[in-house]
């Protein structure tokens, strides 16, 4: 089902109001901090063992690309369509801004 963006408004709920960045899943909150301690540990190897250890990735899923670049060893921030726009702070994919 294709979602029209043309009801959408740039301060959607994906927005971390003040945050210049450390959340991971906007969905649940988690930060990428507490997925970096996790990986460091040996804790988990995978997406679907970050999921559940944390509960990130359950939500909308956009920030899967992020937890695969922090198992990966890199930032968190992949600047692809899933990442957040520093415009306006919404998902790329559905943000409307003039930054984007």
């Amino acid at each position: 089902m294709k979602t029209q963006t043309a009801n959408l408004i740039p301060t959607c709920r994906f927005a971390a109001a003040g945050e210049t960045g450390g959340v991971l899943c906007h969905c649940t909150g988690v930060k990428e901090a507490a997925v970096h301690e996790l990986v460091q540990a040996g804790s988990v190897e995978s997406v679907q063992e970050v999921m559940h250890q944390t509960g990130a990735g359950t939500g909308c899923g956009a920030c899967r690309c992020r937890i695969n670049r922090v198992l990966d060893g890199l930032p968190a921030a992949c600047g692809g369509r899933f990442d957040l726009c520093g415009g306006c702070g919404c998902v790329s994919a559905i943000c409307q801004c003039e930054a984007a």
